[in-house]
């Protein structure tokens, strides 16, 4: 592996290659297509170890290794093979901080978003326990909060493990193949300077949109349905109060 290392150190370290960019990743991923075709299966597993890796530790980066692997084995087995190595890897975090506990998470919480995240992430956990699956999805669509902190406190907040781990493999698809595309389209010479463009975005809050409405809309009819529920056996059992009453 040390080869491939050193093949992709060498490109990121050309002049006009930055991984900071929608360009630099562009040139990269084009740089990478040309130089990896003898070496394509050990850079995919290189690429890989270090997609789990950056996953479980919550470290930025999982774009441009979309985009670069996306780059090498085309759209489809891209998107499929970063969904399952981003399953994964958050599958590995909400582990890692299931195990270190809820004072480490904490004080992440605190120093990075002041406390906030994991009081929104228990109180809506709460909120919407039976739900949990489309409230995670619409996590994993919208930026309302960042996966680092939906990973690490999915376990404190008391998301079940299944849950989480089929939440995430729904839910990064959208964004993924987004990032994919990007790279496997790296040898056209087109103008594009986004990842993201603007209707992708708006593609994604609508999708998200959508969720949180079925969700208000079935927890409506079930609080309902529950509540007409009540009812009818309060009046049942006052009626057969009234029968059983003697003289009546």
């Amino acid at each position: 592996m040390l080869d491939v290392w050193l093949s992709i150190r060498s490109i990121v370290a050309q002049e006009d290659t930055s991984l900071k960019t929608a360009v630099g990743i562009k040139k990269f991923c084009r740089e990478l297509q040309l130089a990896m075709k003898e070496k394509r299966t050990k850079v995919i597993i290189f690429f890989s170890f270090v997609y789990i890796t950056l996953q479980t530790f919550c470290i930025p980066g999982t774009v441009v290794l979309n985009a670069a692997i996306g780059a090498l084995i085309g759209s489809l087995g891209g998107v499929l093979l970063c969904t399952l190595l981003g399953t994964v890897g958050a599958c590995s975090c909400y582990i890692l901080s299931f195990l270190v506990g809820t004072s480490l998470v904490e004080m992440v919480d605190e120093k990075l978003m002041k406390g906030k995240g994991l009081h929104t992430i228990r109180r809506q956990v709460r909120s919407y326990r039976s739900e949990l699956f489309v409230y995670l999805l619409f996590l994993r669509l919208t930026p309302i909060l960042p996966n680092w902190l939906v990973n690490m406190a999915s376990p404190v907040a008391g998301v079940p493990l299944r849950v989480f781990a089929l939440a995430t493999a729904v839910g990064i698809v959208p964004q993924t193949y987004l990032s994919v595309r990007f790279g496997a389209l790296a040898q056209k010479r087109d103008k594009s300077t986004r990842i993201v463009s603007v209707w992708d975005t708006l593609l994604l809050a609508v999708i998200a949109c959508a969720l949180i409405f079925a969700l208000k809309v079935k927890k409506h009819f079930t609080t309902s349905n529950t509540a007409i529920g009540v009812a009818s056996r309060a009046q049942e059992a006052g009626k057969t109060e009234v029968d059983i009453l003697p003289g009546v």
